[in-house]
């Protein structure tokens, strides 16, 4: 404004002095000079001031939902501004200002678009408020702000972990159905389905241990199903898995140890309940008598058995407390009382007494008594297992010298479950049962032959031989294994492993394989060793063998199990884009966030090994250009074709594996012209000499613009932006030519000047533009005198 001021007081100035000189009456050549100098146009420039701050285009906030599984350098959001000032009040630059402490986050200073700079874990923040800054670039520059808002979804990439690896819990045997023993706790710091954790057996717990226990899939409580009892099973090893509500899902495995605590739920139990003995009559005091047995289960105190003779002549005779022997307390006299009979209780430690007293008979035999002998000390028998009940396995004899004397048999021990019987009269033993070899192979019974009072005794020793009653048994009925899709042929992946409990040639295995996909899989027959005959196919996520086991027993007995082999990915394949290379043209004038193209690559591999993304790693001079990780190129920054008109990006693939592999292509972006440059003159006044009397169509000077853009858009054409009958102006050369003689003292003349004043204009192929240069032409003649 001081500039248009100064103009307005000369122009004053000018006007004073015409008036001055009129009346003085000066000559017209003067007041013609003069008005040529009155006519002169005055141009007032306007200077930009630093006065409009940056506006955002969401003044309150921006708002972005994102995955927090994105690979680094995804797009997140474009924050985007506007200056109302020009050139470099107008140039701003983004910055994050807070909030990225974790240095999750970049912004394009240039563009404003935040990308993600490091891999995101919403467990560690789920939201994300960065605050936002646009500065300008003027000498004090103004800089307004904003807030991207950005939250992070959750994908199921947290395992559920239990408190403990290994819980330890006792319970009181016999304790209540449905009593506690401890509440597993485990935490998954996903949300929604993703974190919702469900409690079950893992299939390591058999079958038969998950039906005692009760376990509530919500709240993880573990609770007894049935009355437990020490006696049976002391101690359970449980087998718990935690597993979310994702998908897929993910899990993690405790064990829970289950001691049971004994109670005194137990008496002591005799075996055998009936004992003979024979001494002689006038043996010494102390003399041995019997043994006698009783068992009690209990633990400790609890299962601690004392004796005591609770009926008979206990004058007569000793029994320890803690062995169970007996003696005698003095010499014994057969005419005084041939036999004895002993009533003998157990007790245990915490005061339980037997339900059923042992009976000890005592006969006193003199040197003339004669006890029935058996003909061997000794019995040994074989017989088969399952035979039916009533056979007959083998037979005992004993004789005595005494006339007239009957012999009876009974087994006085061995036979706790009852399995055996022996007939009265005759000694044959006989089976009373289903005896089974895989639950006891040998017995050893004690036989006593009684004639009248006095008895004797032989051991009887039965070894039960195998039949083929058993097939072949595996652990479970289903099994799983993982393999990688380049193993080499002959590479073992799992063994078959099956038990038979019969003996021998019946419980002598081998393998075989039922159903084999494709041949791909050979087992050996004898170790159950698996392994690989040829290369497993990735495409085919899974196999399913049958694996049977077969004994050599006749007849012979099988099963078999189901073994899923899941064949994961090896990242042996690197992308492959699907062109040499990329060649695209882009308008210069392609706003900013804008999406130009796609590059596309392809891996034969399967999960992360088959994820690709895409970055650009050279060739991206001052950061204009971004890609998204499906690989399509956006613009990040300004474009100007006349500051650079072609770039030669590398555009990497890489897939997203622990050890990646990456294909890189070559993408040529052309910049095609916009016609965004004005035609500048070389000078803003052209000031032409011309001799008077020249012919017409004389060189009078040439006029020249250049224009920075390309084609028809830098195409100048000049033209007078008036009329001029003088002069003729090239359009496309810019050359000044005259169009008539001119003669300096007629211009003195006419105009008051020799000077001639004129406009011309260029314009493009596209646009005209008028802020032109002044053109003067002055006239002169052949001598150095010039007005």
């Amino acid at each position: 404004m001081a500039r248009s001021g100064t103009s307005m007081d000369t122009l004053h100035l000018i006007l004073f002095v015409l008036w001055t000189l009129s009346r003085y009456s000066l000559s017209s050549q003067v007041r013609q000079e003069f008005e040529v100098l009155e006519e002169q146009p005055v141009n007032v420039t306007i200077q930009d001031i630093n006065d409009n701050p940056p506006a955002f285009d969401q003044e309150a906030v921006y708002k972005v939902d994102i995955s927090e599984d994105i690979p680094k350098g995804s797009y997140i959001k474009g924050v985007s501004a506007t200056d109302g000032d020009s050139g470099q009040n107008a140039n701003l630059r983004y910055s994050l200002v807070s909030g990225n402490s974790l240095g999750w986050f970049a912004i394009s200073e240039n563009s404003g678009l935040v990308t993600s700079a490091a891999e995101l874990d919403r467990e560690k923040a789920s939201q994300i408020v960065l605050n936002i800054s646009a500065k300008d670039q003027g000498l004090q520059p103004r800089i307004s702000y904003t807030k991207l808002i950005v939250n992070i979804t959750d994908v199921n990439d947290q395992i559920p972990t239990f408190t403990q690896n290994t819980y330890h819990v006792s319970l009181v045997e016999h304790s209540p159905v449905g009593s506690e023993l401890v509440v597993l706790s485990a935490t998954d710091s996903d949300l929604g389905s993703n974190g919702t954790i469900r409690f079950s057996f893992d299939t390591e717990t058999p079958v038969s241990v998950q039906n005692q226990f009760r376990l509530d899939a919500i709240s993880g409580r573990l609770s007894s199903a049935t009355e437990l009892d020490r006696e049976e099973e002391s101690s359970y090893l449980l087998y718990i898995k935690a597993t979310d509500a994702g998908t897929p899902p993910l899990y993690s495995n405790c064990k829970v140890n289950i001691t049971l605590k004994d109670v005194n739920d137990n008496s002591p139990v005799f075996y055998p309940v009936q004992y003979f003995a024979n001494v002689k009559e006038n043996e010494p005091s102390g003399s041995f008598v019997s043994v006698v047995t009783a068992s009690d289960p209990d633990l400790g105190r609890n299962g601690t058995v004392k004796y005591a003779i609770s009926a008979g002549d206990s004058y007569k005779f000793h029994i320890n407390s803690n062995s169970g022997k007996i003696t005698t307390l003095v010499p014994l006299d057969r005419e005084e009382k041939t036999a004895y009979q002993l009533q003998v209780s157990a007790t245990d430690g915490g005061g339980l007494r037997s339900h059923t007293h042992a009976i000890v008979t005592i006969t006193v035999i003199d040197t003339q008594d004669n006890p029935p002998v058996f003909s061997q000390n000794e019995y040994s028998f074989v017989m088969f297992e399952n035979v039916a009940i009533d056979s007959i396995i083998g037979t005992v004899s004993a004789t005595t010298v005494d006339l007239n004397t009957n012999i009876t048999y009974l087994i006085a021990s061995g036979d706790q479950r009852g399995l055996f019987d022996v007939k009265r009269g005759t000694g044959q033993i006989i089976a009373s049962g289903v005896i089974d070899r895989e639950e006891q192979a040998f017995y050893q019974l004690t036989v006593v032959a009684r004639s009248g009072e006095v008895t004797g005794e032989a051991v009887v020793n039965i070894t039960v031989k195998d039949l083929n009653d058993n097939a072949p048994r595996f652990i479970h009925a289903v099994e799983h294994v993982s393999a990688v899709e380049n193993w080499a042929a002959g590479l073992h992946i799992f063994q078959a492993k099956a038990s038979d409990p019969d003996e021998g040639t019946n419980g002598m295995i081998v393998y075989s394989l039922k159903q084999n996909p494709k041949g791909l899989f050979h087992i050996h027959e004898k170790h159950g060793l698996i392994s690989l005959t040829g290369p497993l196919e990735v495409t085919t996520s899974s196999y399913q063998l049958e694996v049977v086991a077969s004994d050599l027993g006749v007849p012979q007995r099988t099963s078999s199990f189901i073994l899923t082999i899941s064949v994961y990915d090896v990242n042996d394949n690197a992308p492959v884009f699907d062109q040499l290379s990329y060649e695209v043209t882009i308008l210069e004038s392609e706003p900013v966030n804008s999406r130009f193209f796609k590059v596309e690559a392809s891996d034969k591999d399967s999960g992360l090994n088959g994820e690709i993304v895409y970055d650009i790693t050279s060739g991206n001079t001052n950061d204009v250009f971004g890609i998204f990780p499906d690989g399509q190129l956006y613009i990040k920054a300004d474009l100007d074709r006349e500051v650079q008109d072609r770039y030669s990006l590398l555009v990497v693939a890489k897939d997203r594996a622990v050890e990646p592999l990456s294909a890189s292509v070559n993408v040529t972006v052309l910049l095609d012209d916009v016609n965004d440059n004005r035609p500048l003159f070389n000078s803003t006044n052209y000031v032409f000499h011309f001799e008077e009397e020249r012919e017409r169509g004389s060189l009078v000077g040439r006029v020249f613009a250049e224009d920075k853009d390309f084609g028809p858009n830098c195409e100048v054409r000049y033209s007078f932006e008036t009329p001029q009958l003088n002069f003729e102006l090239n359009a496309i050369t810019g050359v000044l030519t005259s169009t008539l003689q001119f003669d300096r003292e007629s211009l003195m003349r006419q105009r008051g000047a020799s000077v001639l004043k004129f406009k011309s204009t260029y314009k493009t192929s596209t646009t005209t533009h008028r802020s032109s240069p002044k053109t003067f032409t002055r006239a002169q003649s052949l001598n150095p005198h010039q007005i």
